[in-house]
């Protein structure tokens, strides 16, 4: 039997306390095996702009998996530092099928903001058709309008978070506390490389 797999793709620039509950969730909840965060280099959506070093934020989402409740259960992943650029998803799902689809079956783990904009990913409709989606609720967002409504999964019991990664950086800017954002790991290693 193939292990199901659910890939967490995204910047984490920085890696919070969200994203790692919601990892939690899934593999809490049976949902997964297993949970990969997917760290992507460059995402073709967003800006370039305030983001820190790809290995930096390997090394933070490898802190924040390791200090998990499920730490052999979540882990993270640099698939996308070796594959061209900018980081496609359905480039990423080929090179994992190809290399380990005998072994694992594959999800997507993705919040409610990204639905609203997954017509605009590459062969969108060839991810949808051949992956299962998990959709997770973010603050100002409902599925119930998403064209792809009725084809994902939506995960309306997974945690809330009314904070995001851009919300971390802005307090760290400002010299603010981030405790109950980032856990100790991922915030002394900031300081200490000076990153944000």
């Amino acid at each position: 039997m193939k292990q199901r797999v659910v890939l967490y793709f995204g910047s984490f620039n920085p890696v919070h306390r969200g994203h790692i509950a919601l990892a939690e969730y899934v593999v809490a909840e049976g949902i997964a095996d297993r949970v990969v965060l997917i760290v992507s280099p460059q995402n073709p959506h967003k800006q370039q702009s305030g983001l820190a070093a790809e290995f930096s934020r390997y090394e933070m989402c490898q802190a924040a998996c390791a200090a998990s409740r499920f730490p052999e259960l979540i882990q993270v992943s640099a698939v996308e530092f070796t594959l061209p650029r900018p980081s496609y998803t359905i480039d990423t799902l080929k090179f994992l099928a190809e290399n380990f689809g005998e072994q694992m079956e594959f999800s997507i783990l993705m919040g409610a903001d990204n639905i609203e904009n997954f017509h605009r990913w590459k062969s969108h409709e060839q991810i949808i058709a051949n992956y299962p989606i998990l959709v997770y609720p973010r603050t100002g967002y409902s599925l119930s309008s998403s064209q792809y409504a009725d084809r994902v999964e939506y995960l309306e019991n997974a945690p809330l978070f009314d904070f995001s990664a851009t919300d971390v950086r802005a307090a760290i800017a400002k010299g603010d506390d981030v405790s109950d954002m980032v856990i100790p790991e991922v915030e002394s290693y900031i300081k200490q490389n000076k990153i944000y």
